[in-house]
């Protein structure tokens, strides 16, 4: 199992906006097509005061990284294209992939 993560930094400015686009419009999309599941959000807290912002981490499952892949080329692709249409520069977000091990 695949955890893919990305890391969202909002403007202050932003924030209760894209968070609302987030939860209702992203995710939604995201998980539409089965290959993306179990999503989480969370707020990063371990912040410095003086950054210009607020981080959200956005958490999918995905079997492997073939689909993960193929979702991207697809669907992700779609919502990126879409999410900066609407944001520009007030939101920017880098992603990476984690693997569970088991304890």
């Amino acid at each position: 199992m695949i955890i893919y993560h990305t890391t969202f930094h909002l403007s202050h400015e932003a924030f209760l906006r894209a968070l609302d686009y987030l939860k209702t419009t992203y995710i939604p999309e995201a998980v539409r097509s089965g290959k993306l599941h179990s999503p989480r959000m969370m707020r990063v807290l371990n912040e410095d005061e003086d950054v210009n912002g607020v981080s959200l981490s956005v958490q999918f499952h995905v079997e492997d990284t073939d689909m993960l892949d193929e979702w991207i080329n697809r669907e992700g692709v779609v919502l990126q294209k879409a999410l900066t249409e609407e944001f520009r520069d007030e939101v920017v977000g880098f992603s990476t992939l984690l693997e569970d091990i088991e304890l």
